[in-house]
């Protein structure tokens, strides 16, 4: 993964000649864009995960089941991430 100096610099900006505030604001910026994307990818998966256990409790299909255990699991390491 990119770091957000590289992303700065890929975007166009000179970090060496940056205010050290404004570094600050483009970090903090990075973080919350990432957290964004963190969970609308984890609500992806919690959306396949409701699917499928809707389909198991109406099939009792142990597949499907399975797949929304799997789903869920997703969606927690995804959230995770935003947490190490």
């Amino acid at each position: 993964m990119k770091t957000t100096i590289d992303m700065a610099r890929e975007a166009g900006d000179d970090w060496d000649s940056t205010l050290s505030t404004d570094k600050e604001f483009i970090k903090r910026f990075a973080e919350l864009v990432r957290a964004d994307e963190r969970e609308a990818c984890a609500k992806v998966c919690e959306n396949d995960a409701w699917r499928c256990k809707k389909i198991a409790v109406e099939t009792q299909d142990k597949k499907a089941n399975a797949a929304a255990l799997e789903a869920y699991l997703c969606a927690e390491a995804i959230r995770a991430r935003g947490n190490t």
